[in-house]
C-alpha cells in the first residue's frame, strides 16, 4: 500500500487568503507523498529559488507554479526559525569597541504578514561604520537601537512571501532589514535590485557605497576636469568608488590608505598616487604630490587627517564630509586649522545618502551603466555566516578589511 501522507499542521498564516485545507488536503495533491517526501521537495524548490531560478523551481517540481509559491509561503512562515541579533547592552562609552558581548543571538518564529507587507529572505548584509553610532543611545542621523531591538543594517535578498502587489515573490530587493535571516516590511525605503545584477551589488555600487560616493561627488564635490582631488580611506568601499568617479570626471586623484597593498589597489583603479598614512608624513607628501594645492577633498576619516588636509586647500575648494572612521571609536578631536576654510573661501559640507532617497534612481542608472561597461571596479571582504557579524564589525575600525565589508547570510 502506498504511504499515506497526513495533513500539514502549519496554521500560522494562510497566504493570499487560502485556508490550510485548501492548500494541502493531506498531501494527496502530490500523490499522497509522506511528510519526508514533501520536505525534500520543498528543499529542492528552495534551492532553485535561492539561485534565482524560478523557472527551474516550476519545471522541476510542480506544474502549478502559483500553487507552489503558496505552499512555499506556508513552509517559510510556518516552519522557519528566524535568527536575529539584538542589542543586549550598550557600549561602556561612545568610544568603546563593539565587543561581542553587546549582542544576543536569538531564534524566533517568522511573523505573520499584514496586508501590504512582504517577507524578505536576506542573503547579504552590509557592515558599515554608521552601525556603531546607533549602539550608543546618543542623538545621531540614524535613530538609536533600543536595548532588545534587532540591530540595524542594510541587507539584500529576495521576497519569499508577499501580500504587496508591488513586490511579488522572487523580487530581488535591498533595504534596512537588520541583522537577521528574515524581515517583514511594507516596502518603506526598500529598493529593487536589477535582475541582471548580483544581489550583493545592491549593497555596493547600487547601494550605500555607490550612492554615498555619487551624491557626495556630484552634489558637493562638483569636480571639474584638471582639478586635483584627494580621497581618504581610498581603499574602502566608498573611497574606492569615489576615486574612480573623480578620475572619470577628469581629476588628478591622490588617495590615502593604511598600508602599501591598499595603496597599490588604489593606484590600480585610477589614482595618480597613494599615500600610506601610517608610514608617511601626510603633510610633506601632499606638498610634493599636490604642488597646486587641492580642489576637492572626499573625506571618510575626519580627525587629524582632515585637519592636515585643510592646510592644502586651493581657493574655492570643496570638502565632502562622507564619514569619520577615525572618530567612531575615539575621543573627540578638535579641528585646529578651520580658519583655512575662511582664507580659501572653501566649502565643507556633510551629508547622508538617505537624504537623497527620491533620487536613487538617478544615481543607480548612472552607476549601473558604468558597471555594465566595466568602468567601475570594487573589492569585497566577505564574512561567512550571520553568527560572525559581531566580530566582523571591528574590522571597519582597525583597518583589517579589504574593500566593502559584507556578511554572507546564505
Amino acid at each position: 500500500m502506498a504511504a499515506k501522507g497526513r495533513r500539514n499542521e502549519i496554521h500560522k498564516i494562510q497566504p493570499n487568503g487560502l485556508t490550510v485545507s485548501e492548500l494541502c488536503i493531506g498531501t494527496g495533491i502530490f500523490g499522497m507523498q509522506t511528510d519526508e517526501d514533501l520536505k525534500a521537495k520543498l528543499d529542492e524548490l528552495k534551492n532553485d529559488y535561492r539561485k534565482g531560478d524560478a523557472t527551474a523551481a516550476s519545471r522541476n517540481s510542480f506544474s502549478n507554479f502559483t500553487f507552489f509559491w503558496r505552499l512555499f509561503a506556508m513552509a517559510i512562515i510556518g516552519s522557519t526559525v528566524n535568527r536575529r541579533f539584538v542589542l543586549a547592552k550598550r557600549p561602556e562609552s561612545p568610544t568603546s569597541p563593539a565587543s561581542r558581548d553587546l549582542f544576543e543571538l536569538q531564534s524566533v518564529d517568522v511573523p505573520e504578514l499584514a496586508d501590504g507587507e512582504f517577507l524578505v529572505e536576506s542573503h547579504w548584509m552590509s557592515l558599515d561604520p554608521w552601525i556603531r553610532g546607533t549602539m550608543n543611545g546618543n542623538r545621531s542621523y540614524q535613530a538609536s537601537v533600543e536595548l532588545g531591538d534587532v540591530m540595524r543594517a542594510l541587507c539584500a535578498g529576495r521576497v519569499v512571501v508577499s501580500r504587496n502587489a508591488a513586490f511579488p515573490v522572487g523580487t530581488p530587493v535591498s533595504g534596512m532589514l537588520g541583522w537577521q535571516d528574515y524581515a517583514v516590511t511594507d516596502g518603506t525605503l526598500i529598493r529593487k535590485i536589477p535582475e541582471n545584477a548580483p544581489l550583493e551589488l545592491g549593497l555596493n555600487l547600487l547601494g550605500i557605497n555607490g550612492q554615498t560616493a555619487w551624491f557626495g561627488i556630484n552634489d558637493i564635490g562638483k569636480p571639474k576636469a584638471g582639478e586635483t582631488a584627494v580621497v581618504t580611506a581610498a581603499a574602502g568601499g566608498v573611497g574606492s568608488i569615489a576615486v574612480q568617479l573623480l578620475k572619470a570626471a577628469g581629476c588628478r586623484v591622490i588617495g590615502l590608505a593604511g598600508d602599501d597593498e591598499k595603496c597599490e589597489w588604489v593606484k590600480s583603479i585610477g589614482a595618480a598616487d597613494c599615500i600610506n598614512y601610517k608610514t608617511t608624513d601626510i603633510g610633506k607628501a601632499l606638498s610634493v604630490l599636490c604642488p597646486d594645492r587641492v580642489d576637492v577633498v572626499f573625506d571618510n576619516v575626519g580627525g587629524a587627517m582632515l585637519d592636515e588636509l585643510l592646510l592644502h586647500l586651493n581657493t574655492n575648494a570643496r570638502i565632502v564630509l562622507s564619514g569619520a572612521l577615525s572618530r567612531y571609536n575615539a575621543k573627540p578631536e578638535p579641528l585646529t586649522n578651520w580658519l583655512q576654510l575662511h582664507i580659501n573661501r572653501a566649502t565643507m559640507k556633510g551629508y547622508i545618502f538617505l537624504d537623497h532617497f527620491d533620487r536613487f534612481d538617478e544615481a543607480d542608472t548612472d552607476m549601473m551603466r558604468r558597471w555594465e561597461r566595466g568602468e567601475l571596479l570594487y573589492r569585497e571582504h566577505i564574512i561567512d555566516g550571520l553568527e560572525n557579524a559581531p566580530d566582523a564589525l571591528s574590522k571597519l575600525f582597525d583597518g583589517s578589511n579589504r574593500g566593502k565589508l559584507l556578511v554572507k547570510i546564505r
